[in-house]
């Protein structure tokens, strides 16, 4: 355990998710994400679209979940997969593709992330990512509180819901 207590928007435990989302995103699809302003909360609904819940357990505990818009997530997958929607051979396996790929993207910034954290001397572990797809769908319980982060790109918005257990 730390001997430094990690405080609700601490700069040491925010800003790896948000370097490492602007990395992978630039890494792996080419794709400049720029930060909006942070915003406090209490929960979040997912209200369209996919996200990645995953869990942090040790020096913090909390969860973490990447909110994308369906049409940032099919243009995503298009990128990435250098394939068009219509170039599947059914709607079926395009869909396979994006949940694949939304899913991996949650899971790879979040592991760049703890990585992150262990180098500020923060010690977690990340649970296995769930992937969640519908409108309105309560992900993070009303509870706790939530720093939302939101990012801008040429293919549209992403952001970032962090719930630490304060």
């Amino acid at each position: 355990m730390t001997t430094n207590t990690i405080k609700f928007m601490d700069v040491r435990f925010i800003n790896p998710f948000i370097v490492s989302l602007v990395s992978i995103f630039k890494e792996m699809a080419g794709i400049t994400m720029e930060k909006g302003t942070l915003v406090k909360g209490q929960g979040r609904k997912l209200f369209s679209g996919y996200g990645v819940a995953i869990g942090i357990v040790g020096d913090v505990n909390g969860q973490v979940l990447y909110e994308f818009p369906e049409n940032f997530s099919q243009l995503l997958t298009e990128n990435l997969t250098e394939k068009k929607r219509s170039e599947y051979d059914s709607e079926e396996e395009f869909e396979d593709m994006m949940r694949s790929v939304i899913n991996e993207i949650g899971n790879t910034i979040s592991g760049l992330a703890i990585t992150k954290l262990s180098e500020e001397g923060i010690s977690c572990d990340i649970t296995p990512p769930i992937l969640y797809f519908g409108k309105e769908i309560q992900i993070i319980p009303k509870n706790l509180k939530t720093i939302i982060i939101p990012f801008q790109s040429n293919i549209g918005f992403v952001s970032v819901n962090i719930a630490m257990d304060i």
